[in-house]
């Protein structure tokens, strides 16, 4: 595959990401006794499969399979998009294996968020360390993992400005990740602590595709450019 093809299909792969984030706010949006307090709710509640009371608040997510359904495929298009990113943006071997592990460790433990989504039939059978697990995995080494390919993406020129953000995103979300563990919200509800650790990895991903797509678009119009003033100079 060529550099090119990679970046086109990268950028495609990643603009899936989308898909999560309409099946969230779509899935928010059905709460209706009680409605879904972003601030307070916890991002899993919206697949919780019971509607039930839970350490105090009341939980009733109707559309909760179009919630789990964007887990696995926000996992899937994570995963892949990654692998492609890693090989587009990198060089040297241990970089790429050392960046892919940890984010497709995060689109692994994304994915099976879907999978071991929280019910009342996960905590009787003491389970729901599953789904722990899988949002550690999906969280903390994803923001991880982006905060490194911005460090060594910025290395390069042609990335420099995509390795600043991605950095940023990547720091947002590690620091967000510690006062998540440590439930501290300062007041803005323990909810919203987790859209600031969840949310750069859904920008990253969304973002990603977009930058991968306009580039290859306006590298194009480039070698067109030089083209046509190669054919028209004198001789040619």
């Amino acid at each position: 595959m060529t550099t090119e093809r990679r970046r086109r299909t990268a950028g495609v792969v990643l603009l899936f990401g989308l898909v999560y984030i309409v099946f969230e706010f779509v899935t928010a949006m059905a709460w209706v006794d009680p409605p879904y307090d972003w601030a307070r709710n916890f991002i899993s509640d919206l697949g919780f499969s019971d509607c039930a009371v839970v350490d105090g608040e009341p939980i009733c997510s109707p559309l909760h399979p179009l919630m789990n359904a964007g887990f696995m495929v926000q996992g899937t298009v994570f995963t892949i998009g990654s692998l492609l990113v890693v090989r587009i943006m990198l060089q040297r071997r241990w970089e790429r294996f050392v960046v892919a592990a940890l984010l497709v460790s995060s689109g692994v433990g994304t994915f099976f968020v879907g999978v071991f989504h929280q019910s009342l039939a996960l905590y009787e059978a003491g389970l729901n360390g599953f789904h722990l697990l899988a949002a550690t995995l999906a969280i903390g080494p994803g923001n991880a993992g982006i905060l490194l390919l911005g460090l060594l993406a910025f290395r390069h020129v042609e990335w420099r400005g995509y390795g600043i953000a991605v950095a940023l995103l990547g720091v947002a979300g590690l620091v967000s990740s510690v006062l998540l563990v440590t439930e501290t919200d300062f007041g803005l509800g323990i909810g919203l602590i987790e859209r600031f650790a969840v949310y750069p990895l859904n920008a990253w991903t969304i973002g990603s595709g977009v930058g991968l797509l306009v580039k290859g678009v306006r590298d194009k119009n480039v070698r067109a450019a030089r083209m046509r003033e190669t054919a028209a100079l004198p001789g040619s």
